[in-house]
């Protein structure tokens, strides 16, 4: 039998977030909205994704080796990943978060009664998962792709380095699934829906843009900061008729978590003395085009790196909200 020719690469695949309007049904190719993403890197799980489940050996002798009946594929708990990195740009950001939380509308607020959506079945009614949709990605190259269906975000890391990437923040999604991949040719552009396209978004955030850089009310220089909001979701059942896949999903809490890299000096001291009785705001902002507010943050032990160049301190720390559910946790302004 002769090789295959066939090949894939990341060069040769756009990647294609798709709106779904059933759990288990990927994004309709009449009417589902989708963005292409402004990719720098992505990584997926392969198609059969198992473990292996090994009964223990017998006792006795004779009794040291394993038959084939005592290894099993385990498929009915397999969860799915895929991560892509890509450049903060408004509609990547705002498009992440409206999965992730449910507010995308550019001011991308977090609160505390979030989420809203909370019916998770399969064959439910239901624009909260995605189909994340890798052109070209299959097995058999290029006029195949490969897309994950009702993708649950489970979290969104903003991240920015005045020293790297030219200062553009990055940002890294991470989701699940618990129905197996499609290897097969999908037009998921619609012809009737909006579709975000790379060359609709021509700005991208910037370290060098921020005009204020505060926590506790006191001005840092900042170096570069990390801004991380995760949730877990877990799989329900499954179905062995039909590849295994989930009778639902179960979402757990959500955990805001970030550090920043700063100048070490008086505003910075300033900055970490505060107790868990009294949490700080934290602001980062571009003017009206990109802000990061979060009005309540508990400091964690901070740190300090000796570096050449000056001491930097490394202040991490958790956002929380206090007052009424409705009371903000952490807005991404993109507009």
């Amino acid at each position: 039998m002769a090789l295959s020719t066939a090949f894939q690469t990341k060069q040769n695949a756009r990647v294609i977030i798709g709106t779904e309007a059933t759990m288990g049904t990927p994004c309709d190719e009449d009417s589902g909205a989708t963005i292409e993403m402004p990719v720098t890197d992505y990584s997926f799980d392969e198609i059969h994704k198992h473990s292996l489940s090994v009964a223990p050996p017998r006792t006795g002798s004779g009794a040291f080796t394993q038959s084939d009946d005592m290894i099993k594929w385990q498929r009915h708990d397999r969860m799915f990943d895929v991560s892509i990195t890509f450049h903060g740009t408004a509609q990547a950001i705002n498009r992440v978060c409206l999965t992730l939380f449910g507010d995308g509308d550019g001011t991308n607020t977090l609160i505390g009664s979030m989420p809203s959506v909370t019916d998770f079945r399969h064959g439910q009614s239901n624009a909260v998962p995605v189909t994340l949709w890798f052109e070209n990605s299959a097995h058999a190259g290029v006029g195949t792709d490969y897309y994950f269906t009702s993708c649950i975000c489970t979290g969104l890391t903003l991240s920015g380095d005045i020293t790297s990437n030219g200062g553009v923040v990055m940002c890294t999604a991470t989701f699940q699934t618990g129905y197996q991949p499609t290897e097969a040719a999908l037009t998921i552009e619609s012809t009737s829906a909006t579709n975000t396209s790379i060359s609709d978004q021509t700005t991208m955030f910037n370290m060098h843009d921020l005009t204020v850089e505060t926590l506790n009310a006191q001005d840092l220089l900042l170096y570069s900061f990390e801004l991380a909001i995760a949730r877990p979701v877990n799989r329900i059942g499954f179905d062995n008729d039909n590849n295994f896949r989930p009778h639902g999903y179960s979402l757990g809490g959500y955990e805001v978590t970030g550090s920043l890299t700063c100048k070490r000096d008086a505003e910075s001291l300033e900055a970490i003395d505060a107790d868990m009785a009294t949490p700080q705001a934290l602001a980062l902002s571009a003017g009206d085009v990109f802000q990061i507010d979060a009005p309540k943050c508990i400091i964690d032990s901070a740190g300090i790196s000796m570096d050449d160049d000056g001491w930097k301190q490394t202040i991490p720390f958790t956002c929380t909200y206090s007052g009424a559910t409705s009371s903000t946790i952490v807005s991404i302004k993109t507009a």
